[in-house]
């Protein structure tokens, strides 16, 4: 680990906005990929997550559209 100064500065909000990581349809919130594998679609797309949702409405996938599953 280096201890020289470096005029680097973190700026996390704009890193937040240049993530990849899957997002829920439904609200918007970020999750994690594990989540999305689990929780999402065949295609890992989360139509819901536990701000806008249940944990039992996740795993019944009720709110998933017909086409999407």
């Amino acid at each position: 680990m280096s201890t020289e100064p470096t005029d680097a500065k973190w700026t996390p909000m704009a890193a937040q906005k240049q993530t990849t990581a899957p997002r829920c349809v439904n609200c918007g919130n970020q999750v994690t990929r594990q989540f999305a594998r689990v929780f999402g679609d065949n295609r890992d797309v989360v139509h819901a997550c536990p701000e806008c949702s249940t944990y039992r409405e996740m795993k019944t996938s009720d709110f998933i559209p017909e086409e999407a599953r």
